[in-house]
C-alpha cells in the first residue's frame, strides 16, 4: 500500500470528514483548530488549518450546500 504524501493528508482528512459528517464537517474542524490553538500545538494547528479550508471549498462546491445558503 503506498504511503501518502504529507501534502495529501489535509485534503484526505477533509474529504473522510465531509463524507461523514456534511456541512457539519466545517464546524469540527473548527474546534480541533481551537482545540489545538489552546493547546499550544502549532504544528497541529497549521495542519487543521488546511484541513479546514479543504472542507470549506467541499462545502462550497455541494449542491446541499448551496441550496441551504439562500
Amino acid at each position: 500500500m503506498a504511503r501518502k504524501r504529507p501534502s495529501d493528508v489535509p485534503e484526505e482528512t477533509a474529504r473522510i470528514l465531509y463524507l461523514t459528517y456534511g456541512h457539519d464537517a466545517i464546524h469540527m474542524a473548527e474546534l480541533r483548530c481551537t482545540e489545538l490553538q489552546t493547546a499550544g500545538d502549532e504544528q497541529g494547528l497549521a495542519t487543521w488549518k488546511q484541513v479546514l479550508e479543504h472542507v470549506r471549498t467541499l462545502a462550497a462546491g455541494s449542491p446541499e450546500q448551496r441550496a441551504s445558503s439562500h
